[in-house]
C-alpha cells in the first residue's frame, strides 16, 4: 500500500441513508477509506448500497453502526429492541444475549459486520443527558454481566463488538455533542467503578470506543479521545487491550472546540487510534496525515499496526475480500424484522416492567381508568399502542377513579436536556382531573417521576418501542407480572 492508502485506512466516514451524497461517498471508498459508519435506511435499501460501495473497495470496507438497540433503532422496517436499561430492569443473562444475537443477526444480513455496542458506560448521574437508558443500569457488577452476554450473543452470530464510551460517560451532566464535559473524581475511585467494564471486558470486545470527556485523573488538557495517556497509557498499557481502537464521532461539539478537523484526526492517530470516525473533513484528514509521516510528526509504522488491527478485525469478521463483504441483499427480509425476532423483543420487554412503587395498590388496574399522554419532542415512532392495548382490554374510561399518565420522553442527544417540558407534564396531569390514585408510566427517562407530585404509582417501560409499550399494557391490565427490578437509584417524591 502507497503512503496514502495507508492514512485513507485509518478514515472511516458517515453515510447516512437519509440524505446521503453517494458520488462523495463513492470518492472517499475509492480513495480507500477504511469503512462507514451507517446511519438510517430501510430493509429494502441498506444492503444493496453496502454491496456497492464494497464493489468500489480496494480493501473491502468495515461498516459499523449504532445499533444499541436493535438494528431498527436506525433501520425502517428491522427489529427494534428494548433498551439496555430495560435488559438491566430484566437482570437476565440469557435476555443479553438473544439482544446480541438478534441484533447481530440483522446487522450482518444488512452487510453491517461491525456493531457499535455495547455501552458500557454506568448511568451514574441522573442529569446525564447522553447515557441514561443506554446503560444497562448503575452497578458495575450487572453492567458487566450483561454486557458480557450481550457479547456472546453477538459473537455467535460473527458479529465484531465495541464497548463504548471509554474511560466511562456515566457520571457527567452534560452533553458531548456539544460541549466538552469534565469527569471528576480520583484514578482509584474511577478505576472501582467507571473503568471496571473496561477492565473486565477487555480481552473479550473487538474494539473500544474513546469519549470525547475530560477526565482530569488520567489528563486534565486533552479530551480522552486525544489523550495519549488515555488511550495508549491506559487503556493498551494498563487495561492491556490491544484490539481496534476507535474515537467517537469527530464532529462532535466536544472535538470541534478542542481541535480543527485535521488536527482532531492526527492528535487522535497520536493517541493510539486505529480509526478515526467520521471527521469533517475526511479528505483533507488523509492528506493531512499523509504530511505528518513525511514531516516526522507521525511514525509509518503507527499507520502499520493500526492497519494490520483493522485487518485482523475484518478478517475475524469474513471481509477477505470485496465478495465476501457483500451481502445476499435477496435474503434481507426472511431475516430482518421477521416474527422470530419481534418475538424475541417482546419477550425482553415484558421481562423488564417495572414498577418503582405502588402505594396505593394501584396495580394491576382494579377497572376502567382514565387516561393521558406527555409526549416531547425526544420521542419518536407511535406512540399510540399503549393507549390502544389498554382500551382493547376494556380498562379505559372517561369515569375511572384512577387515572394513568404516559410520559414518553427520553434523553436528548444534540439538546443538552434530560427532562421533560414541565408545563406539558402539568397540562397533561390536569387533563386527568381528581383521582383517587394515579399511575405514571414512563417510556424513556426514568428520572421524570419527580415532576409528578401526587403519583401513587410509577412504572417503568424503559423505552417507546411497540413492544415496551405492549408489555405496559399486559402489565397493567394483569396479564402479566411486573418482573422488572430497578438498575438505577431513584429519588422518588
Amino acid at each position: 500500500m502507497s503512503l496514502r492508502e495507508k492514512a485513507a485506512q485509518l478514515v472511516f466516514v458517515d453515510l447516512r441513508m437519509e440524505k446521503a451524497d453517494f458520488e462523495r461517498t463513492t470518492r472517499l471508498v475509492r480513495a480507500g477509506v477504511g469503512g462507514l459508519c451507517l446511519f438510517g435506511g430501510s430493509i429494502f435499501d441498506v444492503a444493496p448500497t453496502l454491496n456497492a460501495m464494497q464493489q468500489h473497495a480496494r480493501v473491502p470496507l468495515l461498516v459499523a453502526a449504532d445499533y444499541e438497540h436493535g438494528v431498527g433503532y436506525e433501520v425502517r422496517g428491522a427489529t427494534v429492541l428494548p433498551t439496555n436499561m430495560a435488559v438491566g430492569a430484566a437482570d437476565s443473562e440469557e435476555l443479553a444475549a438473544l439482544k446480541g444475537r438478534v441484533t447481530a443477526r440483522e446487522a450482518r444480513a444488512l452487510g453491517v459486520p461491525w456493531l457499535f455496542a455495547p455501552v458500557v458506560d454506568l448511568q451514574s448521574n441522573p442529569r446525564n443527558p447522553i447515557v441514561n437508558v443506554r446503560s444497562f443500569g448503575d452497578d458495575p457488577a450487572r453492567v458487566v454481566r450483561l454486557a458480557r452476554a450481550f457479547i456472546r450473543g453477538a459473537r455467535e452470530e460473527r458479529a465484531l463488538v465495541c464497548l463504548k464510551h471509554f474511560p466511562g460517560h456515566g457520571d457527567v451532566a452534560q452533553d458531548s455533542h456539544l460541549v466538552l464535559p469534565r469527569v471528576e473524581g480520583t484514578a482509584e475511585a474511577l478505576r472501582a467503578r467507571e473503568l471496571r467494564p473496561y477492565a473486565e471486558l477487555a480481552g473479550e470486545a473487538d474494539a473500544v470506543m474513546t469519549a470525547h470527556l475530560r477526565v482530569d485523573a488520567f489528563d486534565g488538557e486533552r479530551p480522552a479521545s486525544l489523550s495519549r495517556a488515555v488511550t495508549t497509557d491506559l487503556l493498551r498499557g494498563d487495561l492491556r487491550f490491544d484490539g481496534l481502537v476507535c474515537t467517537d464521532a469527530l464532529m462532535m461539539g466536544a472535538i470541534r472546540a478542542s481541535a480543527g478537523p485535521q488536527e482532531a484526526v492526527l492528535r487522535a492517530i497520536e493517541a493510539g487510534a486505529d480509526a478515526a470516525l467520521y471527521p469533517d473533513q475526511p479528505e483533507e484528514s488523509i492528506d493531512a496525515i499523509v504530511r505528518a509521516v513525511e514531516s516526522g510528526r507521525l511514525d509509518e509504522e503507527t499507520l502499520d499496526r493500526s492497519i494490520q488491527r483493522l485487518w485482523a478485525a475484518k478478517q475475524r469478521a469474513g471481509l477477505t475480500d470485496a465478495d465476501a463483504a457483500t451481502a445476499d441483499a435477496g435474503a434481507v427480509e426472511a431475516v430482518v424484522g421477521c416474527g422470530e425476532h419481534r418475538a424475541a423483543a417482546a419477550k425482553i420487554a415484558e421481562a423488564s416492567i417495572t414498577t418503582a412503587f405502588d402505594r396505593a395498590e394501584a396495580l394491576p388496574l382494579r377497572g376502567p381508568a382514565k387516561y393521558a399522554a406527555m409526549r416531547d419532542d425526544s420521542a419518536r415512532g407511535d406512540l399510540t399502542h399503549f393507549e390502544r392495548e389498554l382500551a382493547k382490554r376494556g380498562k379505559l374510561s372517561e369515569d375511572g377513579r384512577t387515572g394513568v399518565l404516559a410520559i414518553f420522553s427520553k434523553y436528548r442527544s444534540f439538546s443538552g436536556r434530560t427532562e421533560p417540558d414541565r408545563r406539558l407534564v402539568e397540562e397533561a396531569r390536569r387533563s386527568l382531573g381528581d383521582v383517587e390514585r394515579l399511575a405514571v408510566v414512563s417510556f424513556g427517562n426514568p428520572y421524570v417521576i419527580d415532576q409528578v407530585p401526587g403519583a401513587t404509582a410509577y412504572v417503568c417501560a424503559w423505552g417507546e418501542s411497540e413492544h415496551a409499550q405492549v408489555a405496559a399494557a399486559r402489565a397493567l391490565a394483569g396479564e402479566i407480572p411486573f418482573r422488572g427490578k430497578l438498575p438505577v437509584a431513584l429519588a422518588c417524591p
